[in-house]
């Protein structure tokens, strides 16, 4: 996990974590170590928690409620996994197990619990909203945020990425006073999806001035984590938020999110860039897609457990 948090060398993981074992997606591996440790360490149920992770990431939800039942009858007053079953439960239309899970969560902590309840609700909300592909023009401070797409292995930018450059330009044109903060640090030969996008920005005729570079995140979870950071600094009244439609609902789902737990006001206005054959294909959301989408509102809002590994 070492691996997978840092984005890291998958080389240097095999070598110094899992011992010469090939990892690229091999979380069955990662499951079976901490259940061994947990055999071994029972009282340690943050091993528990981390096979519930490994099987989320495996998609295997049902092992991963079977994994939080086990927690709750060793410690019922796990709020943590009582707040995952709930997600589960929001994830597979289960009403009667989400209602459940809220209600346990109420008796621990009513206030911590209600705010995990307005939490799925906007994302249900988003999740029902027709994707946006018109351009604003906004009054007062405006920042556009655009999320970056991994590059391909010679540094240059796959489609995807051109196409959210392209609506993020027509954003920049039709707000001429906004600023424009493009995010991403998964380098790939020697350049990040930061500097790419930046000086595709700038080759169209955007001064370089007015761009923010957030280069430090690795995945969408560091991208709104570390774009609400840098908003705490550089203050905006709206921010046009601009990725894929495929994208869009999980990053404008987890940056409101974020924009609450550093107490921005900031109000998202989201732009996609059109990655399907409609927009009634884009308004589609899959099981996959609500699954990720809970997956990685629980880890922005501080319940995703590794032992010592927390985001």
């Amino acid at each position: 996990m070492q691996y997978y948090w840092s984005g890291g060398d998958v080389k240097k993981a095999e070598a110094e974590v899992f011992k010469g074992i090939t990892l690229h997606g091999r979380y069955d591996v990662v499951e079976k170590a901490f259940a061994e440790a947990s055999i071994l360490a029972p009282h340690r149920l943050d091993f528990r928690y981390a096979v519930a992770s490994s099987q989320i990431l495996q998609k295997n939800l049902a092992g991963a409620r079977a994994t939080y039942e086990d927690i709750l009858a060793k410690d019922p007053n796990a709020f943590a996994a009582h707040a995952w079953l709930a997600a589960l439960g929001r994830i597979e239309g289960n009403q009667s197990q989400t209602a459940l899970s809220e209600q346990a969560m109420a008796g621990l902590d009513r206030e911590r619990a209600e705010a995990y309840r307005q939490r799925f609700v906007r994302a249900e909300a988003i999740m029902a909203e027709r994707p946006n592909g018109d351009v604003p023009a906004v009054p007062g401070k405006v920042m556009i945020v655009t999320l970056g797409y991994a590059l391909a292995k010679d540094g240059t930018a796959e489609k995807p990425l051109v196409d959210r450059l392209e609506v993020a330009l027509k954003a920049a044109q039709t707000n001429p006073t906004a600023r424009i903060m493009v995010t991403g640090g998964q380098p790939q030969a020697g350049v990040t999806e930061g500097d790419v996008m930046t000086k595709w920005l700038v080759e169209k005729g955007i001064d370089r001035d007015r761009i923010l570079i957030e280069d430090k995140s690795k995945d969408t979870v560091g991208n709104v984590l570390n774009v609400a950071n840098l908003l705490k600094r550089h203050t905006a009244d709206t921010a046009i938020l601009v990725t894929s439609a495929s994208h869009m609902r999980r990053a404008r789902t987890l940056l409101e999110d974020a924009f609450r737990q550093y107490g921005l006001e900031t109000r998202i206005m989201p732009v996609v860039a059109l990655d399907a054959p409609s927009v009634e294909e884009a308004a589609k959301v899959s099981k996959d897609e609500r699954m990720v989408i809970y997956r990685d509102l629980m880890r922005v809002s501080g319940l995703w457990a590794y032992p010592g590994i927390q985001q």
